[in-house]
């Protein structure tokens, strides 16, 4: 029988890092665009959200192009290496700043074409990428040791510019006005897109598919959604995996101007998201120990519930306790904590919606599947921007002005803490409810569904091993 190799787990891992260092300069943008650059908060979040609905809709049909790819490389290698020499050409031009004038037509066009191009070459990559895991294997056990591997790597790629962007940015541009902050960020695309072009680069050439279905046939594009509308478990994840992102990206989004303005010390923000990224990393980690004691449904509450008790607390501290600046980063850790677990966890319950989804249509298809994620991801993404676009512009935030940042008025700062605190307390009180309501793939209903597969004579009787 065989096996993934623990080279090539680590090879597919790191590969996760270039993509989420990618991923994080897009987070970077809503700053850039209306702090540094200027720009209409309301016309960047309108913007960044319709882009981002337009972007998520294509994804299932990029999903249905990557069933129907047979190469000699695999179904997914080839698109990974088209999709990342692409995004990363494109990036560099999102932070070109070209000069051509704050809120004028030209300028609108401008962001709005690079912005779109970065969402749709981002989608050539990410939805192969998280497309091989099921093709990699079908132990449980492996995919989720595989799994936590990518999320630790992902964490890595993330955090480093998550939480470093504004200090890099200001050493590579040669100071901290917002005028050498847009030079640094420039370089930063430079050096971001060589990192990932290679890691992927990496993996094309050394990591390759082994879970090859008998007989696969192609889906149209009638009974590619089809698939996606019938599969209830994976609608169910769906659903999840919205809300959760939607509260990440509007955390994330938030932070930055919450710890400048609110709090009012920007070199806060590295240690802040900094200190997050470790704790990410240490829940993603700690889901295999999580795993070997509880079920994960019960692991499932434990994330969700250790988010929102934190986000009670830092609403109380910001009101109460006037930020509180140990406090922050105490309660923050809780939270941080929480979501490492929680993105390891959606992406297995993702996986297994492969076989579930096989075994009740009779069609496998996981680049469908992993379209659904990116489709999510980048929903969540778009939905965030706009509420936070709008919400700044609705309490009145004032971009910066002649290279300073500028003062905020009281009602600016409360909004901010709403968005911050308590949108995400009514997003993820309605995960819970829904994934403990509607969700039934449990451990044992899987290994029962992937014997039956196994029966049906879908694979080589070596092929699954659980």
């Amino acid at each position: 029988m065989e096996t993934v190799s623990k080279r090539s787990k680590f090879i597919f891992a790191f590969g996760g890092l270039g993509k989420d260092a990618m991923f994080a300069m897009s987070t970077v943008m809503m700053f850039y665009f209306t702090a540094l650059i200027g720009i209409s908060p309301l016309f960047v979040g309108t913007m960044m959200m319709l882009v981002r609905v337009w972007d998520a809709v294509n994804d299932p049909i990029m999903g249905g192009i990557v069933s129907n790819t047979h190469t000699k490389m695999g179904k997914f290698r080839p698109w990974i290496l088209i999709g990342s020499f692409l995004n990363a050409i494109i990036l560099v031009f999102v932070f070109l700043n070209p000069n051509l004038g704050v809120d004028t037509l030209r300028m609108y066009i401008y962001i709005t074409v690079m912005y779109t191009l970065w969402g749709m070459t981002y989608t050539l990559m990410d939805i192969p990428f998280w497309s091989m895991i099921p093709a990699l294997t079908q132990s449980q056990k492996d995919r989720e040791t595989i799994t936590v591997l990518t999320r630790f790597f992902t964490s890595i790629g993330y955090f480093i510019i998550a939480a470093g962007y504004l200090n890099l940015a200001s050493f590579l541009g040669g100071g901290s006005t917002p005028t050498a902050q847009i030079n640094g960020l420039f370089y930063l695309s430079i050096i971001v897109s060589l990192v990932f072009f290679f890691s992927e680069l990496l993996l094309v050439f050394t990591v390759k598919e082994t879970v090859v279905p008998k007989n696969e046939q192609k889906t149209t594009l009638k009974r590619m959604f089809e698939l996606l509308k019938e599969n209830d478990q994976l609608l169910v994840v769906m659903i999840v995996i919205l809300i959760a992102n939607f509260v990440l990206f509007t955390t994330s989004g938030m932070a930055v101007y919450f710890i400048i303005y609110d709090i009012g010390n920007q070199d806060l923000y590295f240690v802040f998201i900094a200190i997050g990224g470790v704790l990410q990393v240490i829940g993603s980690l700690c889901f295999p120990l999580f795993k070997m004691k509880f079920k994960r449904k019960q692991i499932f509450n434990v994330s969700i519930i250790l988010q929102m008790i934190g986000f009670i607390m830092l609403l109380a501290n910001a009101f109460i306790l006037n930020n509180i600046i140990i406090l922050v980063f105490a309660i923050g850790a809780l939270i941080f904590f929480g979501q490492g677990l929680q993105m390891v966890l959606q992406t297995v319950l993702l996986s297994d919606t492969v076989e579930y989804g096989e075994h009740k249509l009779g069609e496998r298809s996981e680049a469908i599947a992993f379209s659904v994620q990116t489709f999510i991801v980048k929903l969540a993404m778009g939905l965030s921007l706009g509420v936070i676009g709008l919400g700044l512009e609705i309490f009145a935030f004032i971009p910066s002005i002649d290279d300073i940042h500028q003062p905020q008025r009281l009602i600016t700062i409360y909004g901010m803490r709403i968005l911050m605190f308590v949108l995400p307390v009514i997003g993820l009180l309605i995960s819970l409810y829904i994934f403990n309501k509607k969700h039934i793939l449990n451990e044992a209903t899987y290994e029962k569904i992937v014997e039956e597969l196994r029966e049906r004579g879908n694979y080589d009787e070596d092929a699954l091993e659980l």
